[in-house]
Order: C-alpha cells, then sequence, then structure tokens
C-alpha cells in the first residue's frame, strides 16, 4: 500500500480537527446554559498542533526513505506545497488584504 500507515494519517486528521474546533470554541460559548461549554470541551488545541507537526515531522521522514536525492526531495516537496499556498495568497490578497494592505506583511 505504497509505504503508508492509515492510522497515523487518521491520528492526524484527529490532531487537524482537534485544531479547527479549539478555533471556532467561542461559537459555543454563551449560547447554552453552561456558559463556556466550547472552552471547557475544545481547549486542547496547543495539543493538536503539536501532535499534527509531530506526526507529520514522522511521514516526511518516512516518505523520504526510499529516495536516492534529496534534490528530488526538495522539488516534490517545492510542487506539492508552493502552488496552493501561491493561490491562497493571491486569493487574500485580492480580497481580503484588499481593504487594507498593512495586513499583508
Amino acid at each position: 500500500m505504497n509505504n503508508k500507515i492509515l492510522s497515523i494519517h487518521h491520528l492526524r486528521g484527529i490532531a487537524a480537527l482537534i485544531v479547527v474546533f479549539f478555533h471556532f470554541r467561542g461559537y459555543l460559548n454563551g449560547v447554552y446554559a453552561q456558559k463556556d461549554l466550547g472552552s471547557m470541551l475544545f481547549n486542547s488545541g496547543s495539543f493538536g498542533v503539536d501532535l499534527f507537526f509531530m506526526i507529520s515531522g514522522f511521514i516526511i521522514a518516512l516518505s523520504t526513505r526510499n529516495l536516492r536525492s534529496k534534490a528530488i526531495f526538495a522539488v516534490r516537496r517545492f510542487f506539492r506545497i508552493y502552488p496552493a499556498f501561491i493561490v491562497t495568497f493571491a486569493l487574500g490578497a485580492l480580497t481580503v488584504y484588499r481593504f487594507d494592505p498593512s495586513k499583508i506583511f
């Protein structure tokens, strides 16, 4: 199965969801009888970030196991990450940052 450990990828997905829920915890605060429900349920965002980055480092190390060239790895990573980054940055610059140019840098 192409050197993939699916349980690790599942755990990384759960870690990402923990971070997302942490960022949206404020929407639950003050809505129900328990005023700080969101904070009580999803206050472990830093744990999710740490777990996500540890797993990502393991996956990157695992993915380089069969590569013969560091340059090939760097080129593949560049073309996997930067096109999405450039598109996202351009969309943000044209929409969100258009109104306040000081937010770009």
